[in-house]
């Protein structure tokens, strides 16, 4: 069963601050696979360096005896996803920042797993796109190949 993700990039953006591991720990705050018990189990799921202090002083996240809980939900879902599996990754967390941030350009009631190549014109690689003359795809959004 595949489950749509929402979020909001500029919601992202403000709350991690502009960190790549905080905006990308409250991506996967907002799945339905988020079932934290500990920091130190985010960090390993994740294959992030850290976890930003911040999102703690500030009461975005909540560590109680065997819960990790995220204290902030999208508010304006603007974007979606459908494959969390670039979360957990081996690549750092800017990649899959720049990947969330591709995918932000897609509008909410596009069913397409593409977006015009001239809405991000600075990507030059990153392991979950693919790249065309006139577009920019998310194979992980698709089932269906376009590599010949």
């Amino acid at each position: 069963m595949i489950v749509t993700t929402y979020f909001n990039w500029a919601e992202l953006v403000s709350v991690g601050r502009s960190d790549p591991a905080a905006i990308i720990i409250l991506a996967y705050a907002q799945t339905n696979v988020y079932n934290e018990s500990y920091a130190k189990n985010l960090l390993n799921k994740l294959n992030i360096n850290h976890i930003p202090p911040f999102l703690f002083h500030s009461k975005t996240f909540t560590q109680y005896k065997s819960n990790l809980v995220c204290n902030y939900r999208t508010r304006e879902i603007q974007s979606y996803f459908k494959n969390t599996s670039f979360l957990f990754t081996n690549v750092s967390a800017r990649q899959k920042m720049l990947y969330l941030r591709a995918l932000s350009m897609r509008r909410i009631n596009e069913e397409v797993d593409y977006i015009p190549r001239n809405y991000f014109n600075k990507v030059a690689y990153n392991p979950f796109l693919e790249l065309d003359e006139n577009n920019i795809y998310f194979p992980l959004e698709s089932s269906v190949s376009r590599k010949s």
